[in-house]
């Protein structure tokens, strides 16, 4: 009996090869494996034109997913999604590369006279846990055809998603996910979808560099997953099926990094270093309580908005509570997740809530009504409209929600950016709280 796999890669579907070696390689596996298939008569029929080239697709896919394990410096297999409820997915988030074709091509791969890949588990969920996951493994034959053709991640290239403008539906409490909405196309839809492909043709060309000292460390997501510098699209994600909730982008690699990891590994090149400079990272402060009481037409309270005891204590338990008091839809019965732990022991709920009440009475009308969704579509539309600027000033901004990420030498621009493009949504005497991280922790 096989030892149960602990960690695994996830597969991406949308990797494809990039470079002329690599490109001939798959090329040449996809010819080997056509011919093995009809060598040994696992198929009766010819495919169809359209179902060839998802085959081809499919190959190339997998293919390049189980070159880049040798890129991660971990020796994981690869985790590769069978169920029907991934493979036959329809609609505008359909990706292409899944379908029967997928299965036949990782069977194929699998089979013993063809010798590719070993199966080492089938699972029934690859969004589930280890265990839940089917998981594969290139064999030295496979290697013997593909590595010699590898030279880094320079070699592949990541498709754009099928689709970069997601709808959602509100959480189902039962499961606690959202599920993405095949909504209809529209002016205003065509118009928010073509200012997220402007956005990620900007990042596709970013100069980013990943560099990795000489402790052996591995740059991870926050999730536990090797970090892939192809993946700079982004997508922007509305919630609640309402396109004025939510909006943030997501996705870009630098975005899925461990907060000590970017400023450790990530670096941006620029004309003073074409080699690479640390990065910064500008980031709005207090910007949802800023913002509700700019929503409910209300003057702040002086000072720190998370401060709540007035003398610093607690502030990232308050910060949390005040911030999930937003986003809750009804009266709050329990403690957010992870928040119970950072106030003193025995604080309980009631009083915390009370207090914060207390403090920010002239907005206590909009806790618990999830208004935190609409002030995230400000939050993410001030973004969009600071990247654009950035751009056009030729700095080099990566958003991460409420913040950007840009050299060190360029922080005090992005800062005055955000600055004025907070003050072009609000035209009186508001202004933005922004810090600069400059990561010195890290270092």
């Amino acid at each position: 009996m096989r030892a149960p796999v602990l960690h695994s890669v996830m597969f991406d579907p949308l990797r494809r090869a990039a470079t002329p070696e690599l490109k001939a390689a798959i090329k040449s596996l996809i010819a080997f494996l056509e011919q093995r298939e009809a060598d040994l008569a696992i198929r009766q029929r010819a495919r169809k034109d359209a179902d060839r080239r998802n085959f081809h697709l499919a190959i190339e896919a997998i293919a390049c997913n189980l070159a880049g394990l040798a890129l991660t410096g971990l020796d994981w297999p690869l985790a590769v999604p069978r169920s029907s409820g991934v493979m036959w997915s329809k609609g505008r988030y359909n990706v292409p590369a899944y379908g029967q074709h997928f299965v036949d091509a990782l069977d194929l791969m699998a089979q013993p006279r063809v010798g590719l890949v070993e199966d080492l588990s089938r699972g029934y969920s690859f969004a589930g846990g280890h265990k839940q996951r089917s998981t594969i493994r290139p064999t030295p034959a496979f290697d013997d055809r593909v590595r010699p053709a590898l030279t880094g991640w320079e070699s592949f290239l990541r498709e754009e998603e099928p689709e970069v403008l997601i709808l959602k539906r509100p959480k189902d409490h039962s499961t606690g996910r959202a599920t993405a909405i095949d909504y209809p196309e529209t002016a205003h839809t065509r118009s928010k979808r073509k200012d997220i492909r402007r956005i990620n043709a900007i990042l596709e060309k970013a100069p980013l560099r990943l560099v990795m000292g000489d402790s052996g460390d591995i740059a991870l997501t926050e999730d536990g997953q090797p970090i892939d510098p192809t993946r700079r699209a982004v997508r922007r994600i509305f919630n609640n099926g309402n396109w004025r909730e939510g909006g943030r982008l997501y996705d870009g690699f630098w975005e899925t990094m461990r907060r000590a990891d970017r400023f450790r590994f990530l670096r941006i090149c620029t004309p003073a270093h074409p080699e690479g400079e640390r990065i910064a990272n500008v980031d709005f402060s207090q910007l949802f309580p800023t913002l509700v009481y700019h929503y409910a037409k209300c003057r702040f309270r002086g000072g720190d908005l998370y401060d709540i005891f007035g003398d610093g204590s607690s502030r990232e338990g308050w910060k949390k509570l005040v911030n999930a008091l937003l986003f809750a839809d009804g009266p709050m019965t329990r403690w957010p997740e992870g928040t119970s732990p950072l106030f003193p022991k025995g604080t309980k709920l009631a009083d915390a809530l009370a207090r914060v009440r207390k403090v920010h009475a002239p907005i206590s009308h909009l806790f618990g009504t999830a208004i935190g969704f609409k002030l995230m579509f400000t939050e993410s539309t001030i973004l969009i409209e600071a990247l654009g600027r950035l751009n056009n000033l030729g700095v080099t901004a990566l958003p991460l929600h409420d913040s950007v990420l840009v050299a060190v030498s360029d922080a005090a621009a992005a800062k005055r950016v955000m600055e004025d493009v907070f003050g072009m949504f609000f035209v009186d005497d508001a202004r933005a709280k922004l810090k600069v991280d400059l990561g010195e922790q890290y270092q």
